[in-house]
């Protein structure tokens, strides 16, 4: 039997100031996954659906929120102030740090945004044939399409 439990920590993000840039995390263009799928399918590659789970939760704050401890922070910190360190559900803005974070991660491990479509990442690469062809990743929010031969 399993007692194990997960807990949603929600921001009251309706009772803060309005940011003064935008905040959503940004999604890929229906017409971009279209041709996304068919390019797969011209040159038989593969296509494979990810889930990002907790995506919030991995992303920095671009913004200072913090908390007062209750008692399932242990005794010893009750009525403490905490920082958030992490972007939570409910933030202003957590949806746009979330984004900005993966966008880091996608630059980082090599991968060049489309011009067209910002959340379509393409990157070169060679297959086990010798052939050339592009890797491209999509991204809706946290739901990822990976095109690819691997």
């Amino acid at each position: 039997m399993q007692f194990t439990r997960k807990a949603k920590w929600i921001l009251d993000g309706h009772k803060t100031l309005d940011p003064d840039g935008s905040t959503y995390a940004g999604v890929v263009l229906r017409e971009s996954v279209r041709i996304a799928l068919t390019y797969a399918g011209l040159n038989g590659l593969g296509v494979t659906a990810v889930d990002i789970q907790n995506a919030y939760l991995r992303a920095p704050l671009s913004q200072k929120d913090y908390i007062i401890c209750g008692s399932e922070f242990g005794l010893e910190n009750v009525g403490k102030q905490a920082l958030i360190k992490r972007a939570l559900y409910g933030g202003n803005a957590a949806g746009c740090d979330f984004h900005n974070h993966l966008r880091a991660c996608m630059w980082h491990i090599g991968f060049k945004s489309c011009p067209a479509d910002p959340d379509v990442w393409m990157s070169p690469v060679i297959k086990a044939d010798g052939g050339k062809y592009y890797e491209f990743v999509l991204i809706y929010t946290d739901d990822i399409l990976v095109i690819s031969e691997n």
